[in-house]
């Protein structure tokens, strides 16, 4: 009963009824009072009109008995279809068009004008509950007159009694008009919001597999409906995400630790033996040592992963990439070697740019350890790179191998995704983690083309000005005298 379609038309109703109410309250009044004013000005008009009359008159014909003061008299209550009375300075009525005059015998000047009346320039005036009042004084040749005019009201009330019995039927229509209307909007506005519960109702009961009915509306209806479906598409894209990851990354772990456990199996039983080959031992224990490295590597990728998703927050500070790329390269430079790869840095001049110092180093050492795994064969040669524009600070590592595929070139950011050149190394981490985390710094990891056809990866970061101090200028040599 009190469900939204009830609500709904109850607040039409309403709105109508003090509609109605408001329009009865400020239209009756005011209607009111305005024929009032008109009458009276209507006759103000008209007395000033009559009294120019009487003013033109000889003195003989203002005395009582005189037919031109009747004349006026009944020539104005004509035109005004009031009553119209004509008085001298002493009260006598000269002239009245009332068949039963209201002041038999004299009346004394001053109670022509009651109390009440307001002046309106030389014409006084008032109104009663049932009819509209002017007295006006006039100056003639025979002395001061007085005009009164006297006009029900009875025919202007008779028209707001008609407007004030219209308002009940009209009232009676816009109601049932907002009846009518609140129940059409209901029907169609509730039939869309019964489907949109259905549809969030089954998105909580059912899962996030199945889509919702999207309803084509372009109203706030047709956006909240369009909002859940996109939710739920973006819901069931994170799901999958995350089941592919738990997939991969249970596969990824599964073969480094049933390659240590058999390693490790078979190193018991060598060493368990009565003549023990210990060469053969020491290259199982290299193996166990290999596959540990192998699972540190990943454990690592996979917090890194996490920390990613969970928005951790990073640092802002100026960081030398120069500086930082140098270091980096000494560090992997044993790596190098060992590989028969040259690893050349170019970074002549600081290269200001602001990050976090930790997530910085782990991209630039993702970078390069992807350039060694997939560099180029012996012999190859790796270049790093730091420079800068004023506006944007990079890192470019540059590699002599076979490059990416033009449909591999977005793929390989993604989690546990490998270009069809890279082979098998690695677990596919690296390059999502750098460019998350250059993402987070307001920077980003892209992928070029090096001259020599290998891959080249940058990465960009906002730059900022030095914080070392600027050394003076050197002081101008004095002039000799």
């Amino acid at each position: 009963m009190f469900g939204l379609r009830f609500r709904l038309a109850l607040a039409l109703v309403a709105a109508s009824a003090v509609t109605l109410a408001a329009a009865v309250g400020t239209l009756v009044p005011p209607l009111e009072h305005r024929l009032a004013t008109d009458r009276v000005r209507d006759l103000r008009e008209l007395a000033r009109t009559a009294g120019l009359g009487l003013t033109r008159l000889p003195a003989r014909d203002l005395r009582p008995g005189a037919k031109l003061p009747r004349h006026i008299v009944v020539q104005l209550a004509r035109r005004t279809g009031a009553n119209v009375q004509l008085f001298d300075a002493h009260g006598v009525e000269l002239a009245d068009t009332d068949p039963e005059p209201h002041r038999p015998g004299p009346v004394p000047p001053e109670r022509l004008v009651d109390a009440g009346y307001t002046r309106a320039g030389d014409v006084r005036q008032r109104v009663t509950a049932r009819e509209a009042i002017v007295v006006a004084s006039v100056h003639t040749r025979a002395g001061r007159r007085t005009i009164v005019l006297r006009k029900s009201l009875d025919d202007q009330r008779a028209a707001v009694a008609v407007v004030r019995g219209a308002l009940p039927v009209a009232a009676g229509v816009g109601l049932a008009l907002a009846v009518a209307l609140g129940v059409a909007l209901s029907y169609g506005l509730l039939r869309r919001l019964e489907s949109l519960r259905r549809g969030a109702r089954r998105l909580a009961e059912e899962g996030i597999e199945r889509p919702l009915e999207v309803d084509a509306g372009s109203d706030e209806v047709g956006e909240v409906a369009r909002a859940l479906e996109l939710m739920r598409t973006r819901l069931q894209a994170q799901e999958r995400g995350r089941q592919a990851f738990l997939s991969t990354a249970s596969h990824e772990l599964r073969t480094p630790v049933a390659s240590l456990r058999g390693t490790a199996e078979l190193l018991e039983e060598e060493l368990a033996g009565d003549a023990p080959d210990v060469q053969r031992a020491r290259t199982r224990a290299a193996a166990v040592s290999r596959q540990a490295h192998r699972l540190s590597a990943l454990a690592d990728d996979l917090l890194g992963l996490g920390r990613l998703d969970a928005s951790v927050e990073l640092a802002a500070e100026p960081i030398d990439l120069a500086e930082l790329a140098g270091t980096l390269a000494g560090e992997a430079e044993p790596l190098m070697e060992a590989a028969d790869v040259a690893l050349d840095v170019e970074a002549d001049a600081p290269a200001w740019a602001l990050g976090d110092p930790v997530a910085v180093a782990r991209i630039v050492r993702a970078l390069l350890d992807n350039a060694l795994r997939h560099g180029g064969p012996p012999g190859s040669r790796i270049v790093v790179a730091a420079a800068t524009d004023g506006q944007r600070a990079t890192v470019t590592v540059t590699d002599a191998g076979t490059g990416v595929a033009e449909a591999d070139r977005e793929r390989i950011f993604g989690r546990f995704e490998r270009g069809a050149t890279h082979g098998s190394g690695g677990f596919g981490l690296g390059l999502p983690i750098a460019r998350g985390l250059a993402r987070r710094m307001g920077g980003d990891v892209l992928l070029g083309a090096s001259e020599s056809g290998g891959a080249s990866f940058a990465l960009v970061l906002p730059a900022c000005p030095s914080p070392l101090p600027q050394p003076a200028p050197p002081a101008a040599a004095e002039s000799p005298r």
